[in-house]
């Protein structure tokens, strides 16, 4: 499958139900750090949760898997410059 790894500030996942109808997700969602997530250009046949990326010029939702998460913004930027990896700081 075709996919892409970005390192983007993501919000903490804790189920599907999400923060409208779980407690639980309303406290993770709080939580939001710099992740390496893995980025899938096609949809699979598994649930997972999408996000929006640009992969050139283009504007796309892709399904998402995270792979890390780092302590800080230093440590995001120090392993994206060491891994050749892109990094959105919106």
């Amino acid at each position: 499958m075709e996919s892409i790894k970005i390192i983007k500030k993501m919000p903490e996942i804790h189920c599907a139900r999400g923060p409208k109808w779980c407690e639980k997700c309303r406290e993770a969602i709080k939580n939001i750090d710099f992740c390496l997530i893995k980025v899938y250009l096609k949809p699979g046949n598994v649930a997972r949760p999408m996000t929006e990326v640009y992969v050139g010029c283009r504007r796309i939702y892709g399904e998402y898997d995270v792979i890390k998460r780092f302590a800080s913004k230093k440590d995001a930027k120090q392993y994206a410059i060491d891994h050749g990896i892109d990094i959105s700081f919106e």
